[in-house]
């Protein structure tokens, strides 16, 4: 993606025009997103636009952009790059009420004044943000959810090893060994952790982002400065450096890492997009309007940022499953045509909507028949107010047995389908519908809330591995017996909306 054009879809500057970024805002909380704003100033007007949280890593402050492409930026002249070491005992937290030029908008200014020798450095908060705290997609969306990494991952420590067991809601892209770093110097460093997890409390209780600097590890940046008398402003943080991980391995496994094996079988369906026939230079724009991202798209997220270690660790990738690779088409082989419009979005990773599940999904059957229509609920459910995302696991009952009959449909070659929808409630609260293809059997959908700190996948596989050796009928003593708090739904015949508001007022019932 190097020589792709990521551009603003709201830029309202005219063509060729360097547009200068004066400030960022605060984050605030905007259908159910999380956004900000940029303003933006040439040729003495200063304009106002809207983008998502995710975007931060791509904006620089002092910057000029043109034609709202955010994959280049160009410095303001006379800044210098400098080392600068951050000890917890020289820096100072400032505040002070800013106004907007070119407007009526007035907001506060947060930094850190970082003392070197006889120089003092300012250092914004959202600075530290993207390149300390949260430098990429993945943690910048965490620091506004308490106490939300159970729901991602466990965390297994032994002697001089970490063990990070990640569920289906964690993209699979962030077990990049450059993700996981990130992750892993940010878990096992305590007070670094502290900072970060306590920024949710302050943002959901106030409004804003804010923390206090208590790290007290020295921490060594390089950065672009623009110099004054007294020391200098830094505009971008460009490397991190002597970042310590105190463990000499980490191993993960994830649902979707697999150990592949080669197949003899043809696939089951391509994936095609329509060619630029005329073989311009691709453009994507980025639409605040978009609710979720795509699986291989990352607008800019850190590439202009480096993080160097110490020592890296060992990292060892566990695979539970096997999964078959197929490397040619036949006749059977559907081909599906995706009509890439090119807009894109860098809220987080699966977004608020189902970009993740249904978008991912979409090429199987789960639009049709029964499951089909429960998805069409699904997707009726995600314009309440009281959802703020949902995750979409889908599979095969063949999973659970080779030789039981009711995994396979009344033809006895068909795979009997599931589909899990994980419904993350405001506030805090995750609740799992799990729909199982029925073909005529009185089989309803089950409602189940689990703990965070619960083992999702683990009793996934256990509700649906009884629903099985009971012939389709869920089990009721084993959900007592888990203490898992539950509530059935019998299917009607009514509408999508009718069905929604059925299921958000039984779902309330229980929580």
């Amino acid at each position: 993606m190097s020589d792709q054009q990521v551009k603003l879809n709201n830029w309202p500057f005219k063509e060729g025009e360097q547009a200068q970024l004066i400030w960022i805002s605060s984050p605030f909380k905007y259908e159910k997103k999380v956004m900000m704003y940029a303003y933006f100033r040439a040729n003495g007007k200063t304009e106002k636009l809207l983008v998502d949280w995710g975007t931060l890593p791509a904006l620089v402050i002092q910057h000029y952009y043109i034609d709202g492409d955010i994959r280049k930026s160009i410095p303001p002249k006379g800044t210098e790059a400098i080392v600068i070491t951050i000890y917890p005992n020289m820096v100072d937290e400032y505040e002070k009420k800013w106004n907007i030029i070119g407007t009526n908008d007035k907001d506060i200014s947060r930094s850190f004044i970082v003392k070197q020798g006889i120089q003092n450095y300012i250092l914004p908060l959202i600075e530290v943000v993207r390149s300390i705290l949260a430098p990429n997609r993945f943690l910048l969306y965490r620091l506004f959810e308490a106490n939300s990494f159970p729901q991602y991952f466990i965390e297994n420590y032994d002697r001089n090893k970490i063990h990070l067991d990640f569920s289906s809601q964690y993209h699979r892209k962030y077990t990049q060994s450059n993700y996981l770093c990130q992750l892993v110097w940010l878990l096992t460093n305590k007070d670094l952790r502290n900072v970060f997890e306590n920024v949710a409390y302050t943002f959901n209780n106030s409004g804003n982002l804010n923390f206090d600097w208590s790290i007290r590890q020295p921490i060594t940046i390089k950065a672009i400065v623009k110099p004054n008398a007294t020391g200098g402003t830094v505009l971008r943080v460009v490397s991190m450096k002597n970042k310590q991980i105190p463990y000499s391995e980490i191993s993960f496994e994830h649902p979707e890492v697999v150990q592949s094996e080669r197949s003899n079988e043809p696939k089951k369906y391509t994936l095609h997009t329509k060619k630029n026939i005329d073989n311009q230079q691709e453009e994507l724009m980025l639409d605040e309007k978009v609710e979720g991202t795509t699986d291989n798209f990352d607008s800019i997220e850190m590439n202009n940022q480096k993080h160097e270690y110490v020592k890296l660790p060992k990292i060892t990738k566990i695979c539970r499953n096997l999964n078959k690779k197929r490397d040619f088409e036949d006749e059977h082989t559907k081909k599906h045509f995706v009509n890439d419009q090119g807009k894109r979005s860098t809220a987080d990773v699966g977004g608020n909507k189902l970009a993740r599940g249904l978008e991912q999904h979409i090429p199987t059957d789960i639009q049709y028949g029964e499951l089909g229509e429960f998805i069409k609920v699904v997707k009726v459910l995600q314009g309440y107010n009281e959802v703020q995302s949902i995750n979409i696991i889908q599979g095969s009952l063949k999973e659970f047995s080779e030789t039981k009959r009711f995994v396979y449909l009344s033809d006895n070659l068909t795979e009997r389908k599931y589909v899990i929808a994980e419904i993350a409630l405001l506030p805090n609260t995750v609740v799992s519908m799990i729909e199982v293809e029925r073909e005529h059997k009185a089989l309803s959908t089950l409602i189940v809330v689990l703990n965070k700190t619960a083992n999702k996948k683990y009793l996934y596989h256990l509700i649906l591995d009884n629903l099985v050796d009971n012939s389709g009928t869920w089990d009721k003593d084993l959900l007592s017996f888990q203490c898992i708090l539950y509530i059935t739904l019998r299917h009607v015949r009514k509408n999508p909306e009718h069905q929604a508001k059925r299921f958000i007022d039984k779902i309330f019932n229980i929580i």
